[in-house]
């Protein structure tokens, strides 16, 4: 059989029902077997950096791996973006680029290029993918496809590179007399039942103990009903990295917000930093946004416990004491359930504490004149449905999203998260609706929706039901807010005196056939919100203050549980003694 048709057939065995991508001339012969195909579907991108982020979209809303593909050299290039969210976000991606033909290479490896549109794809991806290889014998494709899709999901998950010539695309190929790929057997040996042993008795010895989630746990996982069976019958506070946003409902009794050393919410920071005696962290990187930039600082009277399926990671110490397993913390988590048997710890006090502390704190903040564009995200909320995945791209609007929206039900609320790239919202909305194909939320600022807005585009041709939500205060907000506090409130390049500007996003929603809205305030927004057809494309254009500003915040110097706006020192010395 043709090669290509074989790799659409191996997709097909592997559950892939959607691929991403732009047609080419060095991966045409991979679009046309795809096209051919029933039970897949070709969706057409308009820039390769939309396939990639429809691709990881998909794959962080469904936990499963999805696939992307581009032509050579531009289009490779155009890929990166995506490649690189989904590696740092352990995202498992797969990821085909065409190449030129094997036999136009010259053996001259001092040339700059091989031939036209030629680039080695290969060296420039290895630093951001799990593994990458540029396939030269069509013998070996078998071996590489089982390979990339295993080492993908493998572990620590992310993005695999599979770079194929032209030439062999298109030769004859017998996979039943091909070379296979076996599944390595692991040497390493973990004690899981001593590792839940020892958390166990250190949670039941410490007083103010405190789970920490991260982005390694995929919401709607087995990994992810088990820890929620964990935390509630343990009834442990618990708080997120951001990316781990969306694990607990907004309302949930242990949920008590993320941490960021910035922008956090204002009772995580101070539980986390100030309040707790152990810390057990299971799958968080743990990196300096969420402890500061002085880690050691972060929790100094507390204990910490890192699980990890990284070993890199935990090369990144928070305290130099610390205790650390590197090892899958599914299965940590899997064999506490089995000992404590359905028992629990008493931490009511520690819980009552927590509470005490998170409510005139969540109280300042709610009724703060800073955080007006807060309250617009409580409307976009009210839009979501309860099995909504909704995308939320880079800038003010993602520190707005990540403090009030509410998570409630199976929401998803997706980020890019370690790459923090403009332009992942939009193509990560349309690649999250074909996890179930239900309607979905693109959030974005003026700045970052104008990275991908082309995709606009694929929306209308497809009539996907994306609402793309654009929270327009009309500058590079998080810059302008960072202009004002270090560089005497010159806005080179954020704002319209700076030489930054924004067009009509309504007048361009309406350009691509697309039916689109505007709204000035938060009962515009809800009654325009209110009269939308979710099931039909959708863009709603939000004027927002050119001088919005996220909070709190915590400014250089500070320790990350004291915010701006400051609150009162007589709360501040309340909340400190309990």
């Amino acid at each position: 059989m043709k090669a290509s048709d074989y790799i659409v057939s191996f997709l097909k065995e592997k559950g892939i029902r959607d691929i991403f991508g732009y047609q080419g001339t060095m991966i045409a012969h991979f679009v046309d077997s795809v096209c051919k195909a029933d039970g897949i579907n070709n969706h057409i991108c308009y820039n390769e950096q939309g396939a990639a982020f429809a691709a990881v979209g998909l794959a962080k809303a469904s936990g499963q791996v999805a696939v992307a593909y581009s032509t050579s050299g531009p289009g490779a290039i155009n890929l990166m973006n995506g490649i690189a969210d989904a590696y740092y976000d352990s995202t498992p991606v797969v990821f085909f680029t065409g190449q030129l033909n094997e036999y136009e290479y010259t053996g001259i490896s001092e040339l700059r290029q091989q031939g036209f549109q030629e680039t080695d794809v290969i060296s420039m991806v290895k630093p951001i993918t799990k593994y990458a290889v540029h396939l030269k014998d069509v013998n070996d494709l078998r071996y590489e496809l089982e390979k990339a899709f295993y080492i993908a999901d493998e572990g620590r998950k992310g993005p695999v590179v599979i770079d194929i010539p032209m030439n062999i695309q298109r030769e004859d190929f017998d996979p039943d007399n091909a070379r296979t790929f076996t599944v390595p057997e692991s040497k390493v040996i973990i004690n899981y039942d001593m590792v839940a042993e020892k958390i166990i008795s250190e949670l039941k010895t410490a007083e103010r103990p405190l789970f920490l989630l991260g982005n390694g746990i995929a919401k709607g996982s087995e990994f992810y009903k088990d820890i929620i069976a964990l935390v509630e019958q343990l009834n442990i506070p618990v708080v997120t990295s951001l990316p781990a946003r969306h694990l607990l409902a907004y309302n949930h009794e242990l949920n008590f917000g993320y941490i960021g050393a910035a922008y956090g919410h204002r009772y995580a920071n101070i539980i986390a930093y100030k309040k707790c005696d152990l810390i057990v962290s299971l799958a968080c990187s743990f990196c300096k946004r969420q402890t500061g930039g002085r880690s050691e600082n972060f929790a100094k009277d507390a204990k910490i416990i890192r699980v990890d399926i990284d070993r890199d990671e935990l090369l990144r110490k928070v305290h130099s004491d610390e205790s650390a397993y590197c090892c899958d913390a599914s299965k940590v988590v899997k064999s506490m359930l089995k000992q404590l048997r359905g028992n629990s710890i008493d931490k009511s006090e520690w819980l009552k504490v927590c509470k005490n502390i998170r409510k005139p704190l969540e109280d300042f903040d709610n009724i703060s004149p800073e955080r007006e564009p807060n309250r617009f995200v409580s409307a976009i909320s009210d839009y979501a449905e309860n099995d909504t995945v909704v995308c939320c791209d880079v800038g003010q609007h993602q520190l707005w999203m990540g403090q009030s929206f509410n998570i409630a039900g199976d929401r998803r609320l997706l980020f890019s998260g370690g790459h923090g790239a403009m332009g992942f919202a939009l193509p990560a909305a349309i690649g999250s609706y074909f996890k179930d194909k239900k309607p979905t939320v693109a959030v974005c600022g003026d700045g970052a929706f104008q990275m991908n807005i082309q995709e606009l585009q694929w929306i209308k041709r497809e009539n996907l039901p994306v609402t793309a939500i654009v929270l327009n205060n009309e500058s590079l907000g998080l810059i302008q807010q960072q202009q004002d506090d270090f560089f005497d409130g010159n806005h080179f390049a954020s704002t319209a005196e700076g030489g930054y500007d924004t067009p009509s996003f309504k007048a361009i929603g309406e350009a691509y056939g697309i039916a689109s809205y505007s709204a000035s305030s938060v009962e515009e927004l809800k009654e325009v919100l209110g009269k939308i057809d979710k099931n039909s494309p959708a863009l709603v254009e939000v004027h927002l203050d050119v001088r919005s500003k996220a909070y709190p915040k915590t400014y250089f110097g500070e320790e990350m549980y004291n915010q701006k706006p400051y609150i009162e020192k007589s709360l501040m010395d309340e909340i400190l003694a309990y």
